[in-house]
């Protein structure tokens, strides 16, 4: 038992060393082709983590309850993060990674129904996707959950229930709801399930055809999306167009890139990046370009990747940023998966503008600023969103 105890403790040892070598907080920035090239001797740097192991050691040895290595493991990690003083720089563990990864690939394994926690302490759904498993078999909005697989969900939150629908130990299902007052059962079939990240429609004005499309994170799908939706809002006479990027956090790096592509002519810099060892500047690289006008709405939460778009858009293509100033996150981030399932986010470039500008901290300042109405919050419509109606203003 005590060799097994040691054996451990070299184990998480190793895993935090390791982890300090390499290097949704509400914003996310991801580069995904960054590569670690510092290399650090283990064996040099052995000794600097022997109060590390010894702490684990005394803990798993003498604590007076029960303790999870596990935990124990998780919080070194978690600290590690911490302690860099960067709210863009976090741990991941497993199942924290999996909701990561499902929300920025665009695809994930379930039965396609969103859910949330209620303030009464229920659990239910509050969004059905098109064509998922969930509306297949008839789940409905703001159905409450009783039992998923002959499990009570009573005491479980949102991310509980969500684990066993995502589940793969059980193809099929059997989920009980509370609807009206009534137990229903269904038996959900799960599937890989897309999640579009865009949105999009034609919208009249003054006689224009003034195209729509809301775009809600940056994830692995959502240039795909994104060129499809436009493609077909231009096959329909399109005069102008209106990209809603509030609410957008973020996501990968490449795919604003791909995005910028689509509108600003090859050659020209669409966003900076700053190390240690200089600024490099970044370019098209492909000839397509547009020539109608494009209005972008922007607000307090749109971050990251939606800045450099919102950022890129304005100084090389001449649009004109409507509603609120952003967030202000001028870092890019990578990410490394480590050994136990986990995985961690830490920062590694600051990116300006294609002028050079830092908006870290500061965000972007739209060109006409609208503030939202309770009109809206009590009655979303289009006809109530005065930052949309600003936009149709602009673009008669």
């Amino acid at each position: 038992m005590e060799k097994k105890k040691i054996q451990n403790c070299i184990r998480i040892a190793i895993i935090v060393v390791l982890s300090m070598m390499i290097g949704s907080a509400i914003t996310m920035f991801i580069k995904t082709d960054y590569k670690v090239e510092k290399k650090v001797s283990l064996n040099n740097k052995y000794s600097e983590f022997e109060p590390l192991y010894e702490a684990y050691d005394a803990i798993m040895k003498n604590y007076y309850d029960d303790v999870s290595s596990k935990n124990l493991i998780d919080g070194a990690l978690n600290g590690m993060l911490e302690s860099l003083n960067d709210k863009h720089s976090m741990y991941f563990d497993k199942q924290s990674k999996e909701e990561f990864d499902a929300e920025l690939s665009g695809t994930y394994y379930g039965i396609g129904a969103q859910i949330q926690l209620t303030s009464d302490g229920n659990v239910k759904i509050v969004k059905i996707f098109d064509d998922s498993p969930a509306q297949k078999a008839g789940l409905k909005v703001n159905d409450i959950f009783v039992s998923v697989d002959g499990e009570s969900t009573e005491g479980m939150n949102a991310t509980d229930v969500a684990s066993k629908l995502k589940s793969t130990d059980v193809k099929k299902s059997k989920i009980i709801v509370n609807r009206d007052g009534e137990n229903i059962e269904f038996n959900v079939i799960k599937e890989n399930v897309t999640l579009f990240s865009v949105s999009s429609e034609m919208l009249k004005s003054s006689n224009k055809n003034i195209g729509y499309i809301g775009v809600s994170i940056f994830g692995q799908k959502t240039y795909t999306q994104f060129y499809d939706a436009l493609t077909k809002l231009e096959k329909q006479d399109m005069d102008s167009l209106i990209i809603d990027l509030r609410g957008n956090t973020g996501g990968y790096l490449y795919t604003v890139t791909n995005m910028l592509e689509l509108f600003i002519d090859k050659g020209n810099v669409i966003y900076k990046m700053q190390t240690n060892e200089g600024i490099t500047d970044y370019k098209t690289t492909t000839s397509k370009s547009k020539n109608y006008k494009v209005v972008i709405l922007i607000d307090e939460s749109s971050a990251s990747a939606s800045e450099i778009m919102a950022a890129a858009m304005k100084e090389k293509y001449s649009a004109v940023l409507v509603g609120k100033t952003t967030y202000g996150k001028g870092t890019v981030q990578t990410t490394k998966e480590l050994s136990n399932g986990a995985m961690i986010k830490y920062t590694i470039e600051k990116w300006l503008t294609p002028s050079g500008k830092n908006i870290d901290g500061e965000g972007i300042k739209p060109d006409y600023e609208v503030d939202m109405t309770d009109e809206y919050t009590n009655n979303p419509s289009n006809e109530n969103d005065v930052q949309l109606q600003k936009a149709l203003e602009l673009l008669k």
